[in-house]
């Protein structure tokens, strides 16, 4: 059946218009998934990602003088924040 199919005049027009009707019924989803994925792997991204991704409005929670300051975390959070890791250079 497939190979008929394939050998009928079209048939990349209807292959396109397929993949068309499937994207459009999947991008609504888009409104969902993204923030959502957004929401479940914030904890993984780094810190000047989750400043961008917050618009500037993310402030690290460090209020702890025991915070393990690795070169994981990001000049902003050692020195620039509102309660900096590393108070001094």
């Amino acid at each position: 059946y497939y190979k008929l199919w394939a050998m009928t005049a079209g048939w990349t027009q209807r292959k396109n218009y397929g993949w068309y009707q499937v994207y459009s019924r999947l991008a609504p989803w888009c409104y969902v998934a993204v923030p959502g994925a957004a929401w479940f792997t914030f904890g993984w991204w780094s810190d000047d990602w989750k400043k961008t991704a917050t618009l500037g409005l993310y402030e690290p929670p460090l209020i702890h003088w025991d915070s393990n300051m690795t070169n994981a975390r990001s000049d902003f959070v050692k020195y620039h924040a509102q309660y900096p890791g590393i108070p001094y250079k």
